[in-house]
């Protein structure tokens, strides 16, 4: 037999007609179906004798059919109230115009009942929910208990069980007794009602209604459910208990869905269940159950062994537990006492030797409790709103749980401060030590004043090797092994690495406009087309052949130079280091270049300008050593001066140079020491936080109603 789970509300239409109503089914009120049934017995028997005072009032001479007409009018008005009061009651309780059955006591409970399962539905038993807010709709509730069978016997030994407390010994047996002990062959639970047999049922595919007039269901206004409990020995184990108990307190029932073969299984909430075995491998299957099932409110168990032995009367009684029972013993006392009314003291004496009396008593359980409501429905919400409880404190530990194993341990970013801390030493050093080198070289001595008149063009080259071989190299190599430890241990993305952190923009707007609306040109002819694809080796990709990748080195090479950016250069590390080294080279090292320019430019023009007043002066006054000393004094002058200002512009260079070295190397430090300290924290959502607190104040409010009830 396919493994069950929980039943709907569906199958339950076939109890509408019954008296009282279903805890959890959207079924008829019980006063209102109650004065339904009553008033309508009473109307049709007034209906009945009104048509014959008819027929016997048409042959009178005034012939006034006055008092007919009010009877039939009032026939048609409860007819009318009737319909109306059969759709009200099957309205939802959430609904505006919800039943107003629920008692006084109960109406603030019932409230936040309700309001629970809007606020806490991903945390509490929606069914169980249900079947408590149904139960609070009356001052007496109807109580639904499951005698769950369990091993291979334990169906028939739940029907036994079910027919030995049912039956009454003043009475012969009845045909429900038979019925009841007959295996279902379409494999449907039975659900026993107070009732007469001859009760019409409509038939249901979840399960099979018997109505038994048993004073012991209208006694104590109960309903029993039979139904079976598959526990797979080897699954047992896997399931925690509380998944157990919602599968026993909410046992599923089975319904054919196809043709196919296929079945589904419904949810079909209890009070309290009972869980009935029999003989050595139900012994077996009990023995795998958890022990919180025994002398529980909510769920027991009953193992069916024999209790009287051969060799002595009470020895394995004596020697049985609390929750074995022996159901052939009751029903063969029952047997003796309809067979004659003078075995009554053997039927005493078995019917107590077989412990029945104590099962029936747990399965009917005191009508109220301290407060006055319905025990059965007290433990029912105590159970329903403690299991909601744990339920969000599982799901908040989980989730806490969850962030904390995503989070990087301090001990991991201990390490890799202390190691950002060397890289920064180690970096510093690198930029005072191969900088002053490279300052030092052949290759920046090549840039002094003298050799500006004939090498001017080896200043930008020799900046440029200045920048690109002594400044921060080792720096950025070690920059890269200290981004791949920072990666591997989760504290930040390659995306997050990259982030530049330099202020200064070095692609503008349009550039990058035209490199992100850049397309292949489509435009180009079918010979043109053709001769791409015969002198290329291979497709480049989707809509890219030999003659799209033309363009790009263009497009990538007008970007460089518009820029000093080169657009294939994307490594995972921090682009700080170079993103500033391009852009010294792009804008420093041109203006560097500019002003050497200008200077060696107003050198040549005072040297001229001074050499040709001397002549004009030697040729005016035919005085050689006046024009002399004014040509030599313009040179002079005009060199020294080259010499101080292009010294003071190389040493503004070598100090902008180092500056912009160490303000790089801070922002590198800080933007690696803020991802150690603040990257790979993972932490609960709002949403998650705020539906926690919301669930827990809704299960909070339910509990301060239910403890104000007295």
């Amino acid at each position: 037999m396919p493994s069950r789970l929980a039943a709907g509300a569906r199958s339950l239409k076939a109890a509408s007609i019954e008296p009282y109503v279903c805890p959890s089914c959207c079924l008829r009120a019980i006063a209102g179906h109650t004065f339904a049934r009553t008033e309508s017995t009473r109307f049709q028997r007034s209906a009945r004798s009104a048509s014959s005072g008819f027929n016997i009032q048409r042959g009178t001479a005034d012939g006034r059919p006055r008092k007919i007409d009010n009877v039939a009018l009032r026939v048609r008005r409860h007819q009318s109230a009737k319909r109306h009061a059969s759709n009200g009651s099957l309205a939802s309780v959430t609904a505006i115009n919800a039943p107003s059955t629920v008692p006084a006591a109960y109406r603030d409970l019932h409230q936040r009942v309700l309001a629970l399962q809007d606020s806490a539905s991903g945390y509490v038993d929606l069914s169980r929910l249900q079947l408590a807010a149904r139960s609070l709709e009356s001052d007496d509730p109807v109580v639904r208990v499951a005698l769950l069978g369990l091993g291979r016997t334990g169906a028939l030994a739940a029907r036994k069980l079910a027919r030995v407390i049912l039956s009454d010994a003043l009475s012969d047996e009845e045909t429900w007794e038979q019925e009841l002990l007959q295996t279902s062959q379409d494999g449907r639970s039975l659900l026993l009602r107070y009732g007469d047999a001859e009760d019409a049922v409509q038939h249901s595919p979840l399960v099979q209604t018997i109505h038994i007039p048993s004073p012991f269901l209208k006694r104590h206004n109960l309903e029993i459910l039979v139904t079976t409990l598959n526990a797979d020995g080897r699954s047992a184990h896997r399931v925690t208990d509380a998944e157990l108990e919602e599968a026993i307190l909410v046992p599923p029932l089975t319904t054919p869905t196809s043709a196919g073969g296929r079945v589904g299984f419904v949810r079909y909430p209890v009070h309290k269940a009972l869980v009935v075995a029999e003989g050595i491998t139900g012994a077996v299957e009990y023995g795998r159950l958890p022990r919180f099932l025994d002398r529980a409110y909510l769920i027991n168990a009953a193992l069916s062994l024999p209790l009287r032995s051969s060799t002595g009367v009470n020895s394995a009684e004596q020697a049985a537990t609390d929750n074995v029972v022996d159901i052939d013993l009751a029903t063969h006392a029952l047997g003796l006492f309809r067979t004659s009314r003078a075995n009554g003291a053997q039927f005493s004496d078995e019917w107590q030797t077989s412990r029945i009396p104590a099962l029936t008593e747990w399965i009917a359980g005191p009508k109220g409790g301290s407060s006055g409501m319905n025990l059965a429905v007290r433990k029912l919400l105590d159970s329903t709103l403690l299991n909601a409880s744990s339920s969000i404190e599982r799901s908040e530990s989980e989730q806490v749980s969850a962030v904390a194993s995503a989070t990087v341990s301090d001990l991991k970013r201990t390490d890799l401060d202390t190691q950002i801390s060397a890289w920064s030493s180690d970096a510093h050093r690198d930029l005072q030590m191969n900088l002053s080198t490279g300052l030092a070289s052949r290759t920046w001595r090549r840039t002094t004043w003298w050799r500006l008149l004939w090498r001017i063009d080896d200043v930008s080259v020799s900046a440029a090797d200045i920048l690109r071989l002594s400044w921060l190299t080792e720096a950025e190599q070690s920059l890269a092994f200290i981004s791949g430890r920072i990666a591997e241990a989760g504290l930040a993305t390659l995306d997050e690495l990259k982030e530049a952190g330099v202020n200064q923009r070095l692609v503008t707007d349009g550039i990058e406009a035209e490199m992100q609306a850049w397309e292949p040109d489509q435009r180009r002819d079918r010979a043109e087309i053709k001769a791409e694809m015969q002198t290329s080796v291979a497709p480049a990709g989707p809509g890219i052949n030999a003659g799209d990748l033309l363009q790009t080195p263009t497009l990538l090479t007008r970007v460089q130079q518009q820029s000093g950016v080169n657009a294939l250069f994307d490594p995972p590390w921090p682009q700080t280091i170079h993103l500033s080294r391009q852009l010294m080279l792009h804008t420093l090292v041109p203006s560097l270049h500019r002003r050497a320019q200008t200077l060696l430019l107003s050198t040549l023009s005072t040297v001229g300008g001074t050499t040709a007043l001397g002549t004009w002066l030697f040729v005016a006054t035919a005085d050689m050593y006046s024009g002399g000393a004014i040509a030599a004094l313009g040179l002079v002058w005009s060199l020294r001066r080259l010499q101080t200002l292009w010294g003071k512009e190389r040493a503004g260079f070598a100090v902008t140079v180092r500056e912009d070295g160490r303000r790089v190397l801070a922002e590198v430090e800080s933007h690696l020491r803020r991802i150690v300290k603040e990257g790979g924290r993972a932490s609960v959502g709002l949403e998650d936080a705020q539906g926690w607190r919301e669930a827990r104040m809704a299960v909070e409010t339910c509990q301060e109603a239910l403890e104000k009830i007295k």
